[in-house]
């Protein structure tokens, strides 16, 4: 993947980022859209291609289909390995996520014998309880992606909230990630509004790109 941190025009950025990276976030805006945890997930082919593919829904309350679905189990990577086919050889896919997948599911991953994890951006609750770092996978991406994954996660983290004090998710990531929160603050309050995640993050492009840049002053990568 070549170095996005110098691409400031959105549609040619989108372009370049492999299928996996926009099909994972795609669903983690449909999921932001139902009112949950704004995770996506894919499981892809030797040669990229997007074989299965699933979002968290351990929080949706509405219709839907599946059994994990509203269940502590219903995270992306389960939904996308629940996906997949026992014959098919898993050793030659790589599974996808936008956040750095939880113990549960890197050890789904391992017991059945995925081939590689990859992963877009820290999970911003497992930062805030210090509980990152728990899996094998390889974060592949900076900058824009990295941003984009866990601003959609945070909005997800506060339109969940009851109202009353900040989630600690949020307070926490203020100081783990200030570049990320700040971009979230200034998003319009509510769920939002565009018809894709496409449209919604070149709304926000400009400050996904001030968010990047200041990210990588700060950590220095």
């Amino acid at each position: 993947m070549r170095d996005e941190r110098d691409d400031e025009d959105f549609d040619q950025a989108w372009a370049a980022a492999p299928e996996a990276v926009r099909r994972s976030l795609g669903l983690a805006y449909e999921a932001l859209e139902a009112g949950g945890l704004a995770v996506g997930s894919v499981l892809t082919g030797p040669a990229g291609a997007v074989l299965a593919e699933g979002r968290n829904q351990a929080y949706d309350t509405g219709p839907g289909d599946g059994p994990l679905r509203g269940t502590p189990l219903a995270h992306a990577e389960l939904n996308v390995l629940g996906s997949a086919r026992t014959e098919w050889d898993l050793g030659a896919t790589t599974l996808w996520s936008t956040q750095e997948p939880c113990s549960m599911c890197s050890a789904a991953a391992s017991f059945t014998g995925v081939g590689a994890v990859r992963y877009l951006a820290p999970d911003p609750w497992a930062l805030a309880t210090g509980n990152d770092g728990s899996s094998s996978g390889t974060r592949t991406t900076g900058g824009v992606w990295l941003v984009a994954a866990n601003v959609m996660f945070l909005k997800s983290v506060s339109e969940a909230g009851d109202g009353g004090e900040e989630p600690a998710t949020l307070s926490r990531n203020r100081v783990l990630e200030p570049e990320t929160a700040h971009l979230h603050d200034g998003l319009p309050p509510g769920p939002p509004a565009s018809p894709s995640v496409r449209a919604w993050l070149s709304g926000v492009w400009p400050g996904i790109i001030e968010a990047s840049a200041a990210r990588r002053l700060r950590t220095g990568g």
